[in-house]
């Protein structure tokens, strides 16, 4: 992680932190506008947007992974596959990869589908208990991806986290029936997850220093 004297002896990095910055925070204030929080939880949210938002551009600008990182849009970005690079894998390469690998901090991919719109979502494995993986954000899932909901719809499904599958996550891909359309924007959250994708290792989470 660089330090804060680093980015002030380096120009070029303290305009992309900069840049960073500013796109995160207008991003986030957007979408907590848009929000009904109660006073106390909008003011809570607000004091801890510093940090994380720091945190995020930092971690960021230090990273070595194969995307290409955007500082005036605050995204990765990578060349989007015709078609999802789910088609690839089956539901029996998906239990297989679960069995195999599915441990706590582990960072998966989600899948969702709905209307014929396909996107990803990053998510961590924060418990396995009973034959089932919790993730942080998106609950309840069996060994062979799909998620325990009483809700079927939107569809969500956890995926064998390739390299493929991992790019267009980090990347924002979206797909409308078999044709590509612009990428979205990953929230605050999911950048902060693509800081810890263990690019050498995709089936293992990184090993982080204390």
């Amino acid at each position: 992680m660089l330090e804060q004297q680093d980015f002030a002896n380096d120009s070029s990095r303290l305009l992309s932190y900069a840049q960073l910055c500013n796109v995160f925070y207008e991003r986030e204030l957007r979408l907590l506008t848009a929000c009904d929080y109660k006073p106390d939880m909008l003011k809570k949210r607000l004091n801890s947007l510093p940090f994380y938002i720091k945190r995020a551009a930092e971690s960021l600008l230090s990273l070595e992974n194969p995307l290409s990182l955007d500082t005036q849009n605050g995204t990765w970005s990578a060349k989007q596959k015709r078609k999802s690079p789910t088609e690839k894998i089956t539901i029996e390469m998906n239990q297989k990869w679960l069995t195999d690998y599915a441990q706590v901090g582990l960072i998966v991919p989600v899948v969702i589908i709905e209307h014929g719109h396909c996107h990803f979502r990053l998510d961590c494995i924060d418990l396995i208990k009973e034959g089932r993986i919790r993730l942080n954000e998106h609950g309840w899932f069996t060994f062979d991806g799909q998620q325990l909901s009483d809700t079927p719809k939107p569809h969500k499904a956890i995926y064998k986290a390739t390299r493929e599958v991992m790019t267009a996550a980090a990347c924002g891909h979206q797909w409308i029936g078999t044709d590509t359309t612009f990428p979205r924007t990953l929230t605050l959250r999911e950048l902060l997850l693509t800081t810890v994708i263990n690019w050498t290792n995709l089936n293992k989470p990184m090993l982080l220093a204390h």
